[in-house]
C-alpha cells in the first residue's frame, strides 16, 4: 500500500508538472502567433511571395520562420539548431525542455532548399502537428488547400500537392535539395505516385511535367516548384510511421 501511495503521488505531481508546462507554452505560442498575425495582415500579398516584417517575435537565432494554416491549430515558429538536427525536438523556441517540442527545420535544409523538410510532434488536441492528420480526409484538404509559411522577411502562400502516409525510410526524407533535372523529376513524380489522393495542385503539376517531358524543355521547368515537407509521427500504427503533408508553391513568375 505503501509502494502504491509513493507511485500514485509522484504520478500526479509529474502531471500537474506537466500540465503546468503545456499551459505556460501554450501560452506563449498563443501570444507569439497574435503577433504574427498582426505582422501578416500589414503585408502586401502578391500571389508569388511578398516582403514581410522581419521575425522579431522571438530573439534567437535559431528561428528561421513561421508556419501557419488559416482555421487550424498550426500557427508556429519554425527553428533550426547549428550542428544539432534535433535540437528541438523536445525543446521550446527558448531551448528550454518541452515534451513537445517545437517544428523544426531539418539540418540540412537551407530556407531556399528545394524542399523543406520541416519536423512536429504528433499531439493530441491538435496541437503541434496533430492537426495534419486531418487531411487524410479529403474533404478537410478542401477546406484547408493552403499554408502560409514565413521564411525571413519573404511571406509565401504554399498550396497542398499530395498527403502521404509513409514511414522514415522513405526516399523522400532524402530529398533536400538536388543537382540536375533527372533526380528533381524522379521526386518530383514519386510525389505525385505516393499522394494518397489527387490534389488540385498536384494534377497541375503532373500535367505541367508531361508536357515539360513531350517538349522537351526540362531546363525550362527545373526548380520551377518550391516544396515543403511536413513531417509527424503515427503512432497508434508504429514507431517508424510517419504522415507527409507536402505543399508548394511557384518559383518563377513565367515558365
Amino acid at each position: 500500500m505503501l509502494i502504491f501511495f509513493c507511485a500514485f503521488i509522484i504520478s500526479a505531481i509529474a502531471t500537474i508538472f506537466f500540465y503546468k508546462q503545456d499551459r505556460k507554452q501554450e501560452k506563449q505560442f498563443e501570444e507569439l502567433a497574435k503577433l504574427e498575425e498582426h505582422d501578416r495582415d500589414n503585408t502586401s500579398y502578391d500571389g508569388k511571395g511578398s516582403t514581410a516584417p522581419s521575425l522579431p517575435l522571438i530573439d534567437s537565432p535559431d528561428c528561421v520562420g513561421w508556419i501557419k494554416i488559416d482555421g487550424t491549430t498550426v500557427s508556429y515558429p519554425i527553428m533550426q539548431h547549428e550542428g544539432d538536427g534535433e535540437y528541438y525536438l523536445h525543446r521550446d523556441y527558448n531551448g528550454e525542455y518541452s515534451f513537445y517540442g517545437t517544428p523544426f527545420l531539418d539540418i540540412r535544409c537551407t530556407t531556399e532548399s528545394d524542399n523543406c523538410i520541416i519536423y512536429g510532434h504528433n499531439i493530441n488536441s491538435h496541437k503541434m502537428f496533430g492537426a495534419l492528420h486531418e487531411y487524410s480526409d479529403k474533404k478537410y484538404y478542401e477546406e484547408h488547400p493552403e499554408i502560409w509559411v514565413r521564411f525571413g522577411d519573404n511571406l509565401y502562400k504554399y498550396r497542398i500537392a499530395a498527403v502521404i502516409p509513409t514511414t522514415i525510410s522513405d526516399k523522400l526524407y532524402d530529398f533536400t535539395d538536388v543537382s540536375n533535372w533527372e533526380e528533381y523529376r524522379e521526386y518530383v513524380e514519386l510525389i505525385l505516385n505516393e499522394t494518397s489522393y489527387k490534389t488540385n495542385m498536384g494534377e497541375e503539376i503532373r500535367k505541367e511535367l508531361e508536357r515539360t517531358i513531350e517538349n522537351e524543355t526540362s531546363e525550362n521547368y527545373y526548380r520551377n516548384y518550391k516544396f515543403v515537407t511536413l513531417s509527424t509521427c503515427r503512432t497508434w500504427v508504429g514507431k517508424d510511421a510517419r504522415l507527409l503533408v507536402i505543399v508548394v508553391r511557384q518559383n518563377k513568375k513565367e515558365l
